[in-house]
């Protein structure tokens, strides 16, 4: 029961750092590229902060869940690391595809940029927890 817990904490730190270095990636691009002033670039500047916190959720909670099925079936260690890594790649692959087909859409001049942002701080975050993750249960 103790490693369930104490993976819920580790990706609870992974969903905040990864919203945090997203807002802040995301945010910046928009700011810098689409925003005509400087009081809009600072309106974007905090949509990007708050939609990162909550569109990063879902995804945080989909690694999360697999990540608790990958210790049911046993992984430890460095397997289990790659595994929540592969996991984490591909669902911010998918929420970056998302983001460029549906809010990208507002943002012509940064939508490919945010989106990179999005895949880079989801890694980022992961790997900022690796030694936790790969510690053996």
């Amino acid at each position: 029961m103790y490693k369930y817990l104490k993976i819920t904490l580790i990706f609870f730190g992974v969903w905040f750092i990864a919203s945090l270095f997203n807002g802040l990636l995301s945010g910046i691009s928009i700011a810098v590229l689409d925003s005509s002033s400087g009081s809009e670039a600072m309106e974007n500047l905090s949509l990007s902060f708050i939609l990162s916190f909550v569109l990063g959720a879902p995804v945080t909670g989909f690694v999360w869940f697999v990540t608790v099925v990958a210790l049911m079936a046993e992984k430890k260690g460095a397997a289990l690391f790659q595994f929540v890594l592969g996991t984490a790649l591909i669902c911010s692959l998918l929420a970056a595809l998302g983001f460029v087909l549906t809010l990208g859409t507002m943002f012509a001049n940064a939508k490919y940029i945010a989106a990179i942002g999005i895949i880079i701080s989801a890694l980022a975050a992961v790997l900022l927890f690796r030694k936790q993750i790969k510690i053996n249960e």
